[in-house]
């Protein structure tokens, strides 16, 4: 699942995140956005700085309450002015940490304008949300729900199997693709028997637009997806959990993406799939965690 938002995070499609309280909304948009492309600008707006991205393009903006005499509201920075102060940054992405009021409809705006986004919202699942988007005080227009291109309902569950000897934790519940304000396909599921994630890929509106835009099929798309899944499982196998950790793969992932996959299919004892000279001639230590530089012998024969 994770693989499937690296893609669509390269693709500029945007991503809200539903659920209640505790739900771990927060968290898991700060993973997210660490997959985004190191090249692009982001922007993100919050009332208290929870966010901490990796990205060298990275502006934060934080709101700013003010109480004057007489109860006035003098200085005060809302959310709302500086969404709209974003759009002049020229950003890739902009993340909201959390939709509440007039703030969303200008978010939608700049979706509109060709923007990727990022957003929370409190909302107990994909009709309740777009119900809220659609109603004051956030008044999005109903044709421009679809903008938002995925909805993912994370929850706190109890576990059927204990986790690090937790017997509850937080799981994103759905991944749904949004079609129009009514119609919404339904990409992953989690299953609380099992503690897995049920794939529809083969499902995926998302995935033939991207196809449609870049040149490629979504055969491919799928094959690349597949990719970045076991360098993510590579990445996990090594415990690279520190978001810093994680954007530097990633970087090196676009850098070299064969070279990348190939040290992690090889350390996951996976067939490699997609084979260069770069990837045929890594030795057994360039799989460990100690970086040495490749003898003579090696790079003449490579």
């Amino acid at each position: 699942m994770a693989a499937y938002f690296w893609l669509l995070l390269e693709n500029r499609m945007s991503v809200i995140i539903i659920g209640g309280t505790g739900a771990g909304k927060t968290t898991l948009l700060n993973a997210l956005a660490s997959l985004i492309k190191p090249s692009m600008k982001i922007c993100t707006v919050e009332e208290i700085a929870e966010l901490n991205l990796p990205h060298e393009n990275w502006v934060q903006f934080v709101s700013r309450e003010s109480y004057g005499v007489g109860g006035t509201a003098s200085g005060a920075i809302p959310l709302f002015t500086l969404v709209k102060t974003t759009l002049r940054y020229r950003p890739d992405y902009i993340i909201v940490g959390e939709v509440r009021g007039e703030e969303a409809f200008v978010l939608f705006q700049a979706l509109a304008t060709g923007h990727g986004g990022m957003c929370t919202l409190h909302a107990e699942d994909v009709d309740y949300a777009i119900k809220r988007l659609t109603s004051p005080p956030m008044n999005v227009a109903e044709v421009y729900i679809p903008l938002m291109n995925v909805v993912v309902e994370v929850e706190r569950v109890h576990l059927p199997k204990p986790v690090h000897g937790l017997h509850f934790g937080r799981r994103a519940r759905e991944v749904s693709e949004i079609i129009s304000h009514k119609e919404f396909v339904r990409i992953f599921e989690w299953d609380p028997l099992t503690d897995i994630y049920n794939s529809r890929l083969e499902d995926s509106i998302l995935l033939r637009k991207i196809a449609l835009k870049t040149g490629r099929n979504v055969r491919e798309l799928l094959d690349e997806i597949e990719r970045r899944e076991i360098v993510l499982k590579w990445m996990a196998k090594r415990n690279i959990y520190n978001i810093s950790d994680v954007a530097k793969v990633v970087s090196q992932y676009y850098m070299s993406p064969e070279t990348i996959y190939g040290i992690a299919a090889r350390e996951l004892a996976i067939p490699i799939k997609l084979r260069v000279k770069a990837v045929d001639n890594l030795s057994s230590e360039a799989s460990s965690n100690e970086d040495k530089e490749p003898n003579s012998e090696e790079t003449e024969e490579s």
